[in-house]
């Protein structure tokens, strides 16, 4: 498989979504359009430029990943 930063726009739209489909076919009942737990996945290769699939909206996933940020800033425990 080519890395990351070697795809093409459409392979990798094609990836994204085949990648985001297999992670919201396991995640339990929750509020997402398809009835499932929202979820936001964070991927990169070698070259750290960061792709990313979700479910949610987009208010949503910046509020998720500024609570993340702060709890890995300050060292917390992932506890709810």
């Amino acid at each position: 498989m080519k890395s990351i930063s070697d795809m093409d726009e459409v392979t990798l739209a094609a990836y994204t979504r085949a990648l985001a489909g297999a992670v919201e076919s396991i995640l339990p009942d929750g509020p997402s359009r398809k009835g499932r737990a929202l979820f936001f996945l964070l991927f990169t290769d070698e070259s750290r430029i960061a792709q990313y699939c979700s479910n949610a909206i987009r208010e949503d996933v910046i509020k998720m990943l500024r609570e993340t940020a702060d709890r890995l800033e300050k060292k917390g425990d992932s506890r709810r």
